[in-house]
């Protein structure tokens, strides 16, 4: 009969089950959210390991972690168990919707200083050439740098231009 969980200890001999198949990131966000969203890896039985190393009963684990590690997509496919694959979700939508706001208010500055409007047609026009499928992954690719506020000038140049010369 397969196993369907893993007994682990804190370094403290805390007793912690998981789900069989749990990573160290697992435990990391099992101990406490924000041990889980800055950890960078862990030691089992004292020797180093990065987060996406397997636990096995009987395991002692102790978590790395640095103020400045941020939880990336690619974590979803690490983690096992629900509460860290959620934990996770929710601060990469976070971090979005945070970027998404710094890249609607950088365009809306620039569009501010090149007195230029986007009206909801010329929006949609620009989303459909673009790869983002919603408004705040275009927001936050502006946000992020992923994506130049002058390019997308550039496109409503030339959709507007298309337009006054459609409209002679």
């Amino acid at each position: 009969l397969p196993t369907r969980e893993v007994f682990v200890f804190t370094p403290s001999g805390e007793l912690r089950k998981l789900a069989a198949g749990a990573t160290v990131l697992d435990f990391a966000f099992d101990i406490h959210t924000n041990l889980g969203i800055r950890c960078t890896g862990g030691k089992i039985n004292g020797k180093a390991v990065r987060i996406n190393e397997k636990l096995k009963t009987g395991d002692i684990v102790e978590i790395m972690s640095g103020k400045n590690q941020k939880p990336s997509p690619d974590w979803l496919s690490i983690v096992v168990t629900n509460k860290a694959r959620n934990k996770i979700r929710q601060k990469l939508s976070e971090a979005e919707f945070k970027k998404a706001a710094d890249g609607k208010e950088l365009l809306g500055r620039r569009l501010k200083n090149w007195k230029m409007e986007i009206d909801d047609e010329t929006m949609a026009t620009i989303m459909k050439k673009l790869p983002y499928k919603t408004l705040n992954a275009f927001y936050a690719a502006i946000g992020e740098g992923e994506l130049d506020v002058s390019d997308v000038k550039n496109m409503v140049n030339e959709l507007q231009n298309n337009d006054s010369t459609a409209a002679v």
